[in-house]
């Protein structure tokens, strides 16, 4: 809970444990890389994980139910048209927006996948009238399938961060993590409260595909 009568929610599909693990040793292989880059890397906690289809925002908590009916009617009709659960292949590591100015890393598919764009788009527009608006935030324009799994945020103590020069071949990568498999075989309304830490992000509604 953010502010008073609000809540904070976004909707996406968790990664499970076994593939979640293998995240887990992409951090340890990297743990000297706020060092390494001069600036503050925070990976995300293994229970946190997800794709996220669609983030909301901050909602007043007496809307809750509606969002939830408007949810699972949304996916009920997305169902009824033959989709299914089905599979994202992460094929690739990438920092947004830039190395230079990092903010994320990210796994991100570069596989085109009808399924997961038809469900992003069906979530939105089931969902668009409780999209809080807001300049923080980021919206983007077209769906990009993607796990976010480690953090950036500046050390002021490192005045030459701005000088470092940052490479995608300075992270030691498993040689069993790509291409990271996640099953898309459930769509959950979350809840997440930013003083919670790892356990933060908590599943109000659980939609299971067939």
């Amino acid at each position: 809970m953010d502010k008073e009568g609000m809540t904070r929610l976004f909707v996406g599909t968790f990664l499970n444990a076994e593939h979640a693990a293998l995240v887990e040793e992409l951090k340890h292989m990297n743990s000297q890389l706020s060092q390494c880059w001069q600036i503050k890397a925070r990976f995300v906690p293994i229970p946190k994980l997800h794709l996220t289809w669609l983030f909301i925002g901050d909602v007043e908590q007496s809307r809750m139910e509606d969002v939830k009916k408007d949810l699972q009617s949304a996916l009920a009709e997305w169902k009824k048209l033959g989709n299914r659960s089905f599979q994202i292949q992460y094929d690739q590591i990438e920092v947004w927006p830039s190395l230079k100015a990092p903010r994320v890393l990210v796994l991100e598919s570069t596989t085109e996948c009808l399924q997961a764009e038809s469900l992003n788009k069906t979530i939105t527009e089931g969902l668009s009238k409780y999209l809080e608006k807001s300049d923080k935030v980021q919206r983007f324009k077209r769906f990009r399938p993607h796990l976010t799994v480690c953090r950036f945020s500046p050390d002021h103590k490192q005045r030459d961060a701005g000088n470092v020069k940052r490479s995608l071949s300075d992270f030691e990568i498993p040689d069993v993590l790509f291409p990271l498999t996640h099953e898309i075989s459930t769509v959950s309304l979350i809840e997440s409260d930013l003083n919670a830490g790892p356990n933060g992000y908590s599943s109000i509604l659980d939609f299971a595909l067939p």
